[in-house]
């Protein structure tokens, strides 16, 4: 779920968009070199690490999944193809994975590297476990979000409670489940963060518990947001966030005083099955 990102050296409501279903297979290696020979130009992705026909599978669903992000969340129902293309690598076992990005997959499955220019994203990579039995790998509808995300947030990153609970939101139902039920666990037992905590965190937390905290809650508070108005309000209200103070922007997107309502605002979050971008399982 972490995404890193980088400058490069060079310079209601229901939103029902359904992905495509996951089907299984065996796992088999595909080269860099394999991957570019077979696909064509106006495709965003390139995978690297699975067998050619589970890297078919990988392209078609990583861009039904992008076009989707792309109009729910921008606006923008014909996005244009990624340049440079985004590398997808799978990885079958947990040692290939923490090679790649420095960290076992314990706590996450997947990891988003971008590298930015003055102007644009200069690289795209998403590494993903790709062990279990499903063809298409259980983090990458999550991981493209942030990708997706970075199209729109090129001079600054959108904060992490915004980052990953949007993402969450592309995630199946089962682990958006655990997540929400991390989040109400730690809420009763008044170990949530509060909303000014919350959205002024720069980074992940360190502590695993606190961690998964903090994902349940950060999507908590995206659908609740969404749910008050819908996902382009959002996007709107996370840019302003970069360049103001938050209550000024809650107030021009909400019409609310944040801390008059900010923290009663967990008892009125829509239910998974009622806000989620991804209906495959419903």
């Amino acid at each position: 779920m972490s995404c890193l990102r980088s400058s490069f050296v060079a310079s209601t409501v229901m939103l029902m968009a359904a992905l495509p279903a996951r089907p299984t297979c065996a796992d088999a290696l595909v080269t860099t070199a394999d991957a570019a020979e077979r696909e064509p130009v106006a495709q965003s992705v390139i995978v690297v690490g699975a067998s050619p026909a589970r890297a078919d599978a990988i392209v078609d669903h990583a861009e039904e999944v992008r076009r989707t992000a792309c109009e729910q969340l921008l606006g923008d129902a014909q996005p244009r193809p990624w340049v440079p293309r985004c590398a997808i690598h799978v990885h079958a076992t947990p040692a290939a994975f923490a090679a790649a990005v420095g960290a076992p997959p314990a706590a996450s499955r997947g990891a988003t590297s971008l590298e930015f220019g003055t102007d644009r994203v200069m690289s795209r990579r998403i590494d993903v476990m790709g062990d279990g039995p499903e063809i298409i790998p259980d983090a990458l509808a999550h991981e493209l979000v942030h990708v997706v995300l970075a199209d729109r947030f090129v001079d600054a990153a959108p904060p992490r409670w915004a980052d990953e609970g949007i993402a969450l939101l592309f995630d199946d139902a089962a682990k958006q489940a655990a997540h929400e039920a991390d989040f109400r666990s730690a809420h009763a037992r008044g170990l949530a963060y509060a909303a000014s905590d919350l959205l002024a965190l720069e980074d992940y937390p360190g502590d695993g518990r606190r961690q998964r905290v903090f994902y349940g809650q950060s999507a908590a508070l995206v659908r609740w947001l969404i749910g008050r108005r819908d996902a382009a309000t959002f996007i709107r209200f996370v840019a302003d966030l970069q360049s103001g103070d938050p209550d000024t922007a809650f107030e021009r997107h909400y019409d609310l005083d944040m801390a008059a309502v900010f923290d009663s605002a967990w008892k009125e979050v829509p239910p998974i099955h009622s806000l989620s971008f991804n209906s495959a399982e419903k």
